[in-house]
């Protein structure tokens, strides 16, 4: 039993990571593209300085957005997929990118800046960090699934 929990604790974890990590490439890809777009030049190398920062400085604060994320979407995922067998991982994957912009919704609410990551602005860079937070909520759901049966299985 106390192995189990231990597991999932870990596979929340690593799901955690996976996607903040992802999150976090994305949201510096774009704030630089948006910077070039407005006549700055970057080079590779302040392109890979500016990302590790990122990764060394956003990462832990977004981590927490994500975590808080998932941390409710992921039992209700959980809750589906144990209705809806052959759409687990879709499920698993929506949750995370819902449960995402559902945070992003509620600290853009409550901070005093405009918009709390600058990314989400507009809807291209909205969808990547929700796809981002996807990846990693279906890398859960992958991770927990129930070991198959045999058999015949009528509703999946």
């Amino acid at each position: 039993m106390l192995l189990s929990i231990l597991r999932v604790v870990l596979f929340f974890l690593l799901a955690v990571v996976v996607a903040t990590v992802l999150g976090t490439l994305v949201q510096t890809q774009l704030n630089l593209a948006a910077l070039q777009m407005i006549g700055v030049e970057i080079g590779v190398a302040e392109r890979l300085a500016t990302t590790g920062r990122d990764l060394l400085g956003f990462t832990p604060i977004f981590a927490m957005l994500v975590g808080a994320a998932l941390i409710c979407a992921l039992p209700v995922a959980e809750l589906l997929g144990r209705v809806f067998k052959p759409w687990r991982g879709v499920l698993f994957a929506l949750a995370g990118a819902v449960g995402i912009k559902v945070a992003f919704d509620v600290v853009d609410y409550l901070a005093p800046m405009p918009t709390f990551i600058a990314a989400t602005r507009g809807m291209g860079g909205l969808l990547l960090m929700m796809i981002a937070v996807g990846v990693g909520s279906w890398l859960f759901g992958y991770l927990t699934r129930p070991a198959k049966k045999r058999g015949l299985r009528v509703l999946g």
